[in-house]
C-alpha cells in the first residue's frame, strides 16, 4: 500500500471525527438528556456515550494524530510546494470550515451508529481515558461567554432569538427584569407626597374616613402630625384589625415605622421590609426629609415583574434601566 493510500484512509477518517465531534458536541448534555428521555433513538444512543467525558478528548486526540500522519504522508509523496497548498486547504478544511458548519442528519446518525463502539472502548480502557479526562478538564476549560452581571442581559437577549429557544417570552421578560432590578433605586419607584394619601393622627376613623382610604387603593398610609405636615409619626394599613371601629387614627396607627433613602437600592428597600414587617417605607432625601413612600406593593411590582414597570419617576429613571422595558418588548417579540 502506497503512502497516498495510506493518507487518503487518514483523510477520511479525520474527517470522521471532526464530523463525530460536531454531531456529538452540538447539544450541551443536559439538553442531550432531555431529548434521550423523551424517546428519541438518535439521542438516546449518543447521550451513553457524551456522558463519559474523555469523548471530547479521545476524539480530538484520535482527529490531531489523524491529521498529522495525513500531513506527513503527503508530504513524503509530492514535491514541497503542493505539500504546502494541500497542508493550508486540509487544516483550514479540518479546524475552521468542519466545525462551524450546520450539523446534519448525517452527522447524527453517523454518531449513533459509531457509539456503541466508543461505549466499548471506553470500557476496555478506562483508567487511560481517566487520565485523558483530567487532561483536558485542566487545559480545555469551558467558559460562558460571561464575565460581569451586566452581560446577562446580552445572555438573555441571544436566548430570545435562539431558534430552538423553549423558554417561554413571558419566563424571559421576567428574568431581563430581574436582572435590572438589581441596579434599580428607590428613586426610580417610590411615590412622592403629592400622589400619595396621608393621614393625620388626629382624623377619626369613621365612614367618611375609610371611604376616602379605600377610593385612595393604597393598602398603607403615612400618618403625620397634621394633614399638610411632613412631620412623620406613623404608618396605618387599611386592613388592621378594627379600623372599622370608633376612634382616632392614632389609635390604630404603628409608631414604629421604618425609613429609607432615596439613593439606596430596591434590594435595600426589601431587606427593610423583611426585617421592619411594616408595609410601608417613608422615603427620606440626603437632608433626612420625607420626600414619599415605598409600599411593599410597589416594590413587590418591580420585582416580580408585571406587565408594565412600576415606575412613577419615569423622568429620573437612567438609560440602563429603562432598557428593562425595551429588554421586554425585544424577548415579547422573539
Amino acid at each position: 500500500m502506497t503512502n497516498l493510500s495510506v493518507a487518503g484512509i487518514c483523510l477520511v477518517l479525520a474527517l470522521l471525527m471532526s464530523m463525530l465531534r460536531k454531531a456529538y458536541f452540538s447539544l450541551p448534555a443536559y439538553e442531550l438528556k432531555r431529548r434521550a428521555v423523551s424517546g428519541d433513538k438518535i439521542y438516546s444512543k449518543l447521550y451513553p456515550a457524551v456522558a463519559n467525558r474523555s469523548l471530547r478528548g479521545l476524539l480530538w486526540l484520535l482527529m490531531t494524530a489523524l491529521a498529522a500522519a495525513f500531513l506527513v504522508l503527503v508530504s513524503l509523496s509530492v514535491n514541497l510546494g503542493l505539500a504546502i497548498v494541500v497542508a493550508v486547504i486540509w487544516i483550514w478544511l479540518l479546524y475552521s470550515w468542519l466545525p462551524n458548519r450546520r450539523t446534519s442528519s448525517i452527522d447524527y446518525r453517523l454518531a449513533a451508529l459509531t457509539a456503541p463502539f466508543f461505549i466499548w472502548l471506553f470500557n476496555w480502557a478506562h483508567p487511560a481515558l481517566k487520565y485523558l479526562e483530567r487532561v483536558q478538564k485542566r487545559y480545555n476549560e469551558i467558559h460562558t461567554g460571561v464575565y460581569e452581571y451586566q452581560d446577562l442581559r446580552g445572555f438573555l437577549r441571544l436566548q430570545a432569538q435562539q431558534p430552538d429557544n423553549r423558554i417561554s417570552p413571558q419566563q424571559l421578560s421576567r428574568l431581563a427584569k430581574l436582572v435590572a432590578f438589581e441596579e434599580a433605586k428607590v428613586n426610580h419607584f417610590f411615590k412622592p407626597w403629592k400622589a400619595t394619601i396621608k393621614l393625620a393622627e388626629s382624623d377619626i376613623v369613621g365612614p367618611k374616613l375609610l371611604d376616602e382610604m379605600h377610593r385612595s387603593k393604597q393598602l398603607s398610609f403615612a400618618v403625620t402630625k397634621q394633614r399638610n405636615s411632613h412631620q412623620i409619626c406613623g404608618v396605618l394599613s387599611r386592613d388592621v384589625v378594627g379600623l372599622s371601629s370608633e376612634g382616632r387614627v392614632s389609635d390604630y396607627m404603628r409608631s414604629d415605622f421604618a425609613t429609607i433613602g432615596r439613593d439606596d437600592s430596591m434590594e435595600d428597600a426589601l431587606l427593610s421590609f423583611a426585617h421592619s414587617s411594616v408595609p410601608l417605607l417613608i422615603v427620606l432625601d440626603k437632608e433626612s426629609e420625607a420626600v414619599g413612600t415605598l409600599s411593599l406593593k410597589d416594590a413587590l411590582d418591580a420585582l416580580l415583574v408585571l406587565d408594565k414597570p412600576a415606575v412613577v419617576n419615569k423622568a429620573e429613571v437612567p438609560a440602563e434601566i429603562d432598557n428593562q422595558v425595551e429588554v421586554e418588548g425585544e424577548l415579547s417579540q422573539a
